[in-house]
């Protein structure tokens, strides 16, 4: 029989599949839409419509995932998940059938409700089920199936462009089907979040559950903290979206914003979406070069997240942020550099004349990965698996408990920086920035890829640049408590 901890470890690695879900999409729509076989059975897709293809995910999985608080609530973190799920599930069974681009365009939108439900319903749930000594491991749990979900898109893509019908793209979908069809099946056997059942009135249910996740000893002082926390929560006041603004929080509550916003103009996502069509820019000319070459930066990806969630505590906040950063915007200006020396516009198609530039441009792409890996999409965002994400889930109010959670977790600077009253609202916002600068340049990339060769580069260095400077002013809070962290705002 397993214990606790390897109980909560099997439940907390089936629940992320939710995570793998995302990245399988992730790294697998770009090479979907430059395949050949899927511009012969669905038609040749301009720059503008790739870029509505890939984006629109983005804007329902926004709307989902600030609703998912509301209906996990409701019908609770297990079924909310599961609903996510099943979601996810029907739009993949609908893209892997679409006959037409409308019909795609419908099932990325169903998939995106589910994908934003099923990620903000299963950070809150993994919180919720895991022991303050665990909690660490279970919390990297779905950022780390996100990762790898990114490169098994990438190359599940590279094997399947051999088939020489649709089944190529199609098949793509029907992975992440049989994916999202285990979890939904899974979810049955998943126990109710212990915290939900109290909020409900069912603390006996609630101590069961505790007893086959917990140590004897730790049950009744846990089911305790839980509903002294709810008392707590459902007696004090509830602070308004407005009061973020106030003249004592603005400046946190718009760094924390801009933070965020910054994390998505440095162009990572124009590179996880659209690497095929980068190596091929770069002169990997081939669909399989290009996939594969798309495939290595997955693996990139999966060999700088994971060692950086165990030491980034070791690390702090501004450092890795600026050095980074800086990293970063130098790869970016030096494929500016090269593009705008060596890149032309022929037919319509952006081309690199140099040899050993097409090469300097790839490895380029490589070092740009793994230093945003490592730096900003551990300290922002992807290290708590978007768990910024699920400080808007519970949009009227968010469980103490699960605050507390997340500062154990520690990693998210634009979360640590907000007063406690204020934090599951400003991080909403922090969030809903985060999506939508998101969907603005999942959007645009592919034209702007396609119209100028250096011009995106040295868009999105200038914009990490920018970043970099805006963390040097910013405090350190590594180490410090909310307390500590608060007084150093209010000095400054």
């Amino acid at each position: 029989m397993p214990t606790q901890r390897t109980h909560v470890l099997l439940i907390a690695s089936h629940v992320s599949l939710a995570g793998l879900l995302y990245g399988l999409d992730t790294g697998s729509i770009g090479p979907i839409t430059t395949m050949t076989q899927f511009a012969t059975s669905i038609g040749h897709l301009t720059a503008t419509q790739q870029g509505i293809y890939v984006a629109c995910i983005l804007l329902s999985a926004a709307i989902s995932s600030l609703a998912s608080g509301y209906v996990s609530d409701r019908i609770s973190r297990k079924w909310g998940i599961f609903t996510g799920s099943l979601l996810t599930l029907i739009g993949n069974v609908v893209s892997a059938a679409s006959p037409n681009f409308a019909s795609l365009i419908v099932a990325r939108l169903i998939t995106g409700a589910g994908a934003g439900q099923a990620i903000a319903v299963c950070t809150v749930y993994l919180v919720e089920i895991a022991p303050l000594e665990s909690r660490g491991v279970v919390a990297c749990l779905l950022q780390s199936y996100i990762v790898v979900g990114i490169a098994a898109g990438y190359f599940i893509s590279y094997g399947s462009q051999r088939i020489g019908s649709s089944m190529s793209w199609r098949l793509l979908f029907i992975v992440q089907g049989f994916a999202a069809t285990l979890l939904c099946l899974g979810m049955a056997f998943v126990p109710y979040s212990p915290r939900w059942l109290a909020q409900t009135g069912r603390s006996g249910e609630a101590r069961r559950v505790l007893m086959r996740i917990r140590e004897d000893e730790k049950v009744e002082s846990e089911l305790r903290e839980i509903e002294e926390s709810l008392v707590v929560e459902m007696s004090g006041p509830q602070a308004s979206f407005t009061a973020a603004f106030a003249r004592k929080y603005i400046r946190r509550t718009l760094l924390g914003i801009v933070l965020m916003a910054l994390q998505q103009l440095t162009g990572i996502d124009a590179v996880l979406y659209y690497a095929p069509l980068l190596f091929q820019q770069a002169g990997f000319t081939t669909q399989r070069a290009s996939f594969l070459a798309s495939g290595v930066t997955g693996l990139v990806m999966i060999a700088c997240t994971i060692p950086a969630q165990i030491w980034i505590d070791r690390w702090g906040r501004r450092k890795p942020l600026i050095i980074g950063g800086s990293a970063m915007a130098v790869c970016l200006l030096v494929i500016g550099s090269l593009y705008a020396k060596f890149g032309d516009v022929e037919d319509g198609k952006v081309v690199m004349k140099s040899k050993a530039g097409q090469w300097v441009v790839a490895v380029m792409i490589y070092v740009f990965t793994a230093n945003f890996s490592w730096s900003w999409a551990v300290v922002c965002f992807f290290l708590a698996q978007r768990q910024t994400f699920i400080l808007s889930v519970d949009f009227p109010r968010l469980p103490v408990n699960v605050l507390l959670a997340l500062e154990q977790v520690g990693k998210i600077y634009a979360c640590e920086i907000i007063p406690t009253p204020l934090r599951a609202r400003v991080c909403a916002m922090e969030q809903l920035a985060n999506w939508l600068v998101n969907f603005g340049v999942a959007l645009t990339a592919p034209l702007f890829l396609r119209a100028s060769p250096s011009g995106p580069y040295f868009l999105y260095a200038i914009a990490t640049f920018c970043a970099v400077l805006l963390c040097t002013v910013i405090p350190e809070t590594k180490g410090r408590s909310l307390e500590e962290i608060e007084s150093l705002f209010e000095k400054r």
